[in-house]
């Protein structure tokens, strides 16, 4: 019986020390505010958040190309995630919004539609492709040279 015991305490033991590498984050660190931008546009694509909105009566064709109209539009703009450290809200509020799952724009990155503003830095740029019903998101850290990251998802038409 006493055998057991120890089995347990070690086992116990072993699952502490590995338990906190489940939740370490392996992605990549390159680029790391242009992939939470781009990942915050697919939190909005999302057919779950689209439910949500008014996007499905707006635009029923439902089309990636449609999506981004919306989203650029005054209708969509109105419900887009607020900006890390923007001051819309506290500290406090935001780490509570965090860990309720509430995403934020990075700060210092620009989200636009279609194609590279000039005029702005760092930025990700959102398009629809109707025919492959693609959503098309590409990362620049200057407009002037080619996207250092492109994410490409099906967009749900439901």
């Amino acid at each position: 019986m006493r055998h057991f015991d120890k089995l347990y305490v070690w086992a116990a033991l072993g699952i502490m020390l590995v338990l906190p590498l489940l939740f370490m984050d392996y992605g990549p660190k390159e680029h790391s505010e242009l992939n939470r931008a781009v990942n915050v546009v697919r939190y909005m694509s999302a057919d779950r958040q689209l439910k949500r909105t008014a996007f499905r009566l707006a635009y029923p064709e439902g089309t990636p190309e449609a999506f981004v109209h919306w989203m650029f539009s005054p209708m969509g703009a109105a419900i887009w995630p607020p900006v890390a450290g923007g001051g819309e809200f506290s500290h406090e509020e935001e780490e509570m919004l965090r860990k309720a799952g509430e995403p934020f724009f990075p700060s210092g990155v620009s989200v636009v539609a279609r194609n590279p503003d000039a005029d702005k830095g760092r930025q990700v740029v959102v398009r629809g492709d109707d025919e492959r019903q693609m959503l098309v998101v590409e990362g620049y850290l200057d407009p002037k040279f080619s996207p250092v990251l492109v994410k490409e998802w099906r967009f749900s038409q439901k």
